[in-house]
Order: structure tokens, then C-alpha cells, then sequence
């Protein structure tokens, strides 16, 4: 049996019109957005905007409430500072997880790219901030200054006021020169000392510390030896003036050794270098990247409201 030619021919372009239809359809389904869907697609990107904004917001007020923390002069300010400086670093935690949520419902192009490179710089920035805030709140170079300005400062008056009475118990005697010679040795050796607890806090090399160490060292001996000449030409009726010089110097050496141990510790220049260095350029890139993303979801934005 055969089939009219004509029967033939629409059945060839009926077979045509449904592949067409298919493309067709494949082509509309891929390109052609249903108001619902481009609604939800819009809010999504918004979200999305939204919460990088208040990321960059936190992340700037962390390395602020950090840079704070650094420079507070007390144990007390310090410690607010850096608690407040976790708390917004916890805020972009928090942020971070609400935008991989959107971003796993609806990824756009170079989000999943971005968010990766995002990890990284904050996981970095998030160890090094763990390192500066542990070390800002000890604050051993603001103690070591404090203990030298005040205890230190009153033992070393009290020794120089001893030796200058002595001094003076021997004014118009055979040994005036002697004991004016060997006071004022002993005076400026301890001297130099507490001038040196400056330079030692101050300085960040341990190299250079040894070497400050060293001096005071040196002149700690001077002092001594003076005090022990003194020993061997005052009279009875100078001993006590002698002993309160010797126990003065005694506590001025005690606070040094607690002086110099805290400076060795370095804890706010520690903090400050890494805050006002690596840090900073580490914020400086998160925050790049952040901006970037911002970039992104905004292209994608522009992009789908003129489909």
C-alpha cells in the first residue's frame, strides 16, 4: 500500500514544526524570566548587596575598635576596645554565612570565585587580629613606663637625697672632697640607669636591648663600687645616711629588673607594628574584595532588570 505523496510532505513538515517548537521553547526557557521568578531573583541580589555593605561597615569598625585596643593606655580601655573589636568581627561572621546562603540558592557569575578569595583574606586577618588584641590588653610597655615613672622615680630621689644629706654632714671636713666625689659618681651612674628605662621600653630590637642592658649593668657596678668606697671613709655618724642610700638603690635596682622584663615583653610595640603593618594591608585587601563582590551583585543586578 502506498501513501499519497502529499500525506508524505506534511508529514516531514510536521516532524520540522515540533523540532522547531522544541528549540524554541529551550530557547525561551533559557532567556525568558517569569515575573515571580524575576522578582525573587531581584530580592536575592538586593540581600545580597545589603549584606556586603554591612560586612565592609563591620570589617572597618573592627580594625578601628582593634587600632583603639592598641593605643588605649589602660588595661581597662584596652580590653573594651577589644572586646568591641571581636564583636564586629563577629558581626561579619555572621554576615558571611547569610550571604553563602543566598549565594548557594542563587549564584551568580564569579560570587562562588569572590567568596572563596574572601575566606582566605579574612581567615588570615581573623589570626593575626587573635595575635595583636592578645597582645594590646597586657600593655607591658605602658606598665614598664608606669612602674619607672613612679616607683622608680621615688627610690632614685630617695637615694640621691641621702647622698646629698651625707654630703652635707661633711661640709668644711679633711674627707668634703672625697665624699663629694665618690656621692656624685654614685648619684649619676643610678641616674643614667633610670634614663636608660626609657630607651629600653621604647626600643623593639632585642639586639639593641642587650646592648641597654649591658649599660645599665655597668653603671649598677659604678654605683656600687662608689657606695663601697663610701663605706670604708664615713664615720659613725654617717652610717645611717650611708645605709638608707644603699637601700634606696637597692629598691631602684629591683624595679629596674621588673622594668626591663616587662619591656622585654614588648607587647604594645608588638601590636602596634602589626597593627599599623600587616594588618593593614590585610584589612586593606578583604576589603578590596568585598568591594568587588559589591561590583558583581550590582553588574548582575543591572543585568537581569533589562531582560
Amino acid at each position: 500500500m502506498q501513501f499519497p505523496k502529499d500525506t508524505n510532505r506534511n508529514a516531514v513538515l510536521w516532524g520540522i514544526g515540533i523540532v522547531v517548537g522544541l528549540l524554541l521553547f529551550a530557547v525561551i526557557s533559557k532567556y525568558y524570566i517569569s515575573p515571580i521568578h524575576l522578582e525573587d531573583t531581584y530580592k536575592n541580589i538586593m540581600k545580597k548587596n545589603a549584606i556586603v555593605s554591612q560586612m565592609r561597615i563591620n570589617l572597618l569598625k573592627s580594625v578601628e575598635m582593634e587600632k583603639n585596643a592598641v593605643m588605649a593606655i589602660t588595661d581597662e580601655e584596652s580590653q573594651k576596645f577589644a572586646d568591641q573589636s571581636l564583636a564586629a568581627s563577629a558581626a561579619v561572621e555572621q554576615n558571611l554565612t547569610h550571604l553563602r546562603s543566598l549565594i548557594d540558592a542563587a549564584p551568580l557569575q564569579d560570587e562562588k570565585k569572590l567568596d572563596s578569595e574572601f575566606n582566605t583574606c579574612w581567615t588570615e586577618l581573623r589570626k593575626l587580629d587573635q595575635v595583636i588584641l592578645e597582645l594590646a590588653v597586657q600593655n607591658t610597655n605602658l606598665k614598664a613606663a608606669s612602674l619607672s615613672r613612679e616607683k622608680g622615680a621615688e627610690t632614685i630621689q630617695r637615694f640621691e637625697h641621702a647622698l646629698e644629706e651625707l654630703m652635707h654632714s661633711y661640709a668644711g671636713t679633711p674627707n668634703e672632697g672625697r665624699i663629694t666625689n665618690l656621692s656624685f659618681h654614685a648619684i649619676t651612674a643610678g641616674l643614667k640607669i633610670y634614663n636608660l628605662h626609657s630607651s629600653h621600653i621604647a626600643e623593639a630590637s632585642d639586639e639593641k636591648m642587650d646592648q641597654i642592658e649591658t649599660q645599665i649593668k655597668a653603671e649598677e657596678n659604678e654605683t656600687t663600687k662608689s657606695l663601697d668606697g663610701l663605706a670604708e671613709i664615713v664615720g659613725e655618724g654617717s652610717k645611717d645616711l650611708l645605709l638608707q642610700a644603699k637601700t634606696a638603690f637597692s629598691e631602684f635596682n629591683d624595679v629596674a629588673v621588673k622594668v626591663i622584663k616587662l619591656s622585654r615583653q614588648n607587647s604594645n610595640i608588638k601590636s602596634l607594628e602589626l597593627s599599623l603593618g600587616r594588618k593593614r594591608k590585610i584589612a586593606a585587601q578583604c576589603d578590596e574584595i568585598l568591594a568587588a563582590f559589591q561590583e558583581t551583585v550590582q553588574k548582575n543586578s543591572t543585568s537581569r532588570a533589562t531582560r
